[in-house]
Formats: C-alpha cells, sequence, structure tokens
C-alpha cells in the first residue's frame, strides 16, 4: 500500500455526506449512509466502502434510489415489515437494527422483513450494529441472479450474503459476513478498477460457462459458488428468506435498470435475538467464553475468530487514516467536479 494516501475518517465521512446531500439525499439518511460505509473501510472491507459512492450516486440520478426516501414500518402478526421506499440501503437498513433491536428487548426474538431497499452493501455492517447492543442478529439479503455453477449457460441465482453477530463479554463482537459465492462480485469490480489482468483462478465462469481469470470475462458470466452444490443450497434458503417472504421485486428491478449485484431495490431478512430473555447475560457470556476459548486454544497461537481482525483494523485506521489507492482517489475527484464538493481532502503524513 505504498502508493495509497491515507485519509482521516472523519474527513472522508462530511466529505461523502456532503456529496450525497448535494444530489437530494435528505441530511439524515446522508450522514447515515455516510457512517457505514466509511465504518466498512474503517474495518478493512474497502470494496464495499467509498468506493461504492460514485454507483450510488448514479443510481440516485437514474431514478433507481429515491434519495427522498421516507421509510416506514408496521408490525404484522408479530413482524415488523419495513419499507424503505427505495431509499439509500445504508440509512434504510440502519433504521430497520434500529427497529428490530428496540422490539427485541422487549420480544425476546424479532424478525424484520425489508423491501424496497437500496444496495446494503457489506451486510456485516448492520449485525454488528445489533451485537454491540448485546444481541445475536443474522441479515440476509437477496441480490438479482450474477451466480451459477460451472457448466451454467447464464447466472442462475444471487450470491445471496449472509452475515451474522454476538457479543463476546471483554472482546470485540463476532462478525461473520460472507457472499455464498467463492468471493463477492465487488471483488471483481475492484480488479477492474485496479487495471488488473487477471483475477485467481476459481472466482467466475465467462458466457461460456467456463472457469476464467479475465475480469472482464467473469463478469459476462457469473459468479462460482462456495463448496459447489452447497453454495447453491445456501443461496437458496436466502431467497426464500429475503426473497419469497416479502415478495421481493429485486430481479425485476433489476431487469429494468440493468443492475447485477448493487441492484437499488432489494429485499432482505433480519432476525435479532436478546440474550437476556433466553438464559440471561450472565450464562450467555460464559458459554460464548467457554467454547470461544477451546476454538482459539486449538487453533494455535496466533488463531482468531471472525470480527477480530476487523475490529483491530478499525482500531489501527482510526489512528492511521483509511487508505486510498490512486484509481479510487481519481473517481472521488470526478465525484467531486460533479457534485460541487471539490475532494480537495488533506492526507494523513
Amino acid at each position: 500500500m505504498n502508493d495509497f494516501a491515507r485519509f482521516a475518517h472523519q474527513d472522508l465521512e462530511e466529505w461523502v455526506a456532503a456529496v450525497f446531500r448535494s444530489a437530494g439525499v435528505n441530511p439524515a439518511h446522508a450522514e447515515a449512509t455516510a457512517q457505514v460505509l466509511i465504518r466498512t473501510n474503517l474495518r478493512g472491507i474497502d470494496t464495499h466502502g467509498i468506493s461504492r459512492v460514485a454507483g450510488y450516486l448514479q443510481k440516485i440520478r437514474s431514478g433507481e434510489v429515491n434519495a427522498t426516501a421516507q421509510p416506514s414500518s408496521e408490525v404484522s402478526d408479530g413482524v415488523l415489515r419495513f419499507d424503505g421506499n427505495g431509499g439509500l440501503g445504508q440509512a434504510v437498513a440502519m433504521e430497520a437494527v434500529r427497529q428490530t433491536v428496540e422490539r427485541a428487548r422487549e420480544t425476546s426474538v424479532s424478525v424484520c422483513l425489508i423491501r424496497e431497499s437500496g444496495h446494503l452493501a457489506a451486510i456485516g455492517q448492520f449485525v454488528l450494529e445489533a451485537a454491540e447492543q448485546g444481541m445475536v442478529a443474522v441479515l440476509c439479503q437477496e441480490t438479482p441472479p450474477l451466480m451459477a455453477l460451472e457448466g451454467s449457460k447464464r447466472a442462475a441465482i444471487g450470491n445471496n450474503p449472509i452475515a451474522f453477530a454476538f457479543p463476546v463479554a471483554g472482546g470485540a463482537p463476532l462478525v461473520f459476513d460472507m457472499a455464498t459465492s467463492v468471493v463477492a462480485r465487488g471483488n471483481v469490480l475492484q480488479a477492474i478498477a485496479d487495471k488488473a489482468t487477471s483475477i485467481p483462478e476459481g472466482w467466475a465462469i465467462g458466457a461460456d460457462g467456463q472457469p476464467t481469470n479475465d475480469p472482464a470475462e467473469a463478469l459476462k458470466g457469473a459468479m462460482l459458488p462456495i463448496a459447489g452444490h452447497k453454495g447453491i443450497g445456501l443461496a437458496m434458503l436466502v431467497q426464500v428468506l429475503a426473497g419469497s417472504l416479502t415478495g421481493s421485486m429485486t430481479a425485476a428491478s433489476a431487469a429494468a435498470h440493468g443492475a447485477m449485484s448493487s441492484a437499488g431495490n432489494i429485499s432482505a431478512f433480519l432476525l435479532v435475538l436478546n440474550p437476556d430473555r433466553f438464559v440471561g447475560r450472565q450464562l450467555f457470556d460464559a458459554h460464548v467464553a467457554d467454547w470461544l476459548a477451546t476454538y482459539k486454544d486449538a487453533s494455535g497461537d496466533d488463531s482468531r475468530y471472525p470480527g477480530e481482525r476487523a475490529a483491530a483494523c478499525e482500531a489501527a485506521r482510526r489512528v492511521s487514516g483509511i487508505p486510498i489507492p490512486p484509481s479510487t482517489i481519481a473517481d472521488l475527484v470526478k465525484i467531486g467536479e460533479s457534485a460541487g464538493i471539490a475532494f480537495d481532502l488533506q492526507p494523513l503524513a
């Protein structure tokens, strides 16, 4: 990362919020979106952070995302039904999490169906929010078809991501976030942005259904699932929870706008559980500590559980800054010129 420039997270957050406000996004949603995107970078998930701003602005301009969205919610048959009104996914999901966590404080288990939301990007950010408030949370999101088994003639199903998180007493929350493809499609997009000539074997197939290491061909084909048919099975589970149970229009909306993984109209399924009302906080914390100790002891001196690396990265980047590559900086400069919000932030020394 020697050629990367590092910027203070506060500066980046303020700039991103200003850019979204300039596009007509209401201030609260602009700030929430900026906070989620920049925290994504802080935690080292650079494919889903500030690099997504350009794509979201394009969706706002095309009308695929509603800049002036007014999300609404209702509880029916014990289920929180959250309508994002087409708004930016980060703002929509954060509010959905807030309401779902509040319900779990009183009801032990809270289920939320999210519809009409913009792309959520790294969904682990939202279950992390719940875990930091003491909850166990599971979130899965439907995407348009962009994944298929080798030999397929086209993308067959979304790489429907799944994330879960829970608190760890005295430590960082455990956060696990995965696409059901070998890697998220954002890695291919990043490879193209970085002008890479190849991607690793096993990431994708081309339009001919055969494996490819050409990122341009991968975009014409489909991402490969983790563990073959097992990854497809997990994607089908998400398709039912986040798609069929919500009456999703994700695929239709994506087709209308020519969108792929970052479609502007997605559906998601959120489950939040309150340990206090299951076994009590003390027993829950003790049990988690016990099995994590067994796991780490067996895994070696340098072992970490999911979420520890990201937490360490966040702590470091809050001090040293977020590294941004030249290609992304060039994009941010163009965004600033178009929005009238110059990207003139000073890198950290």
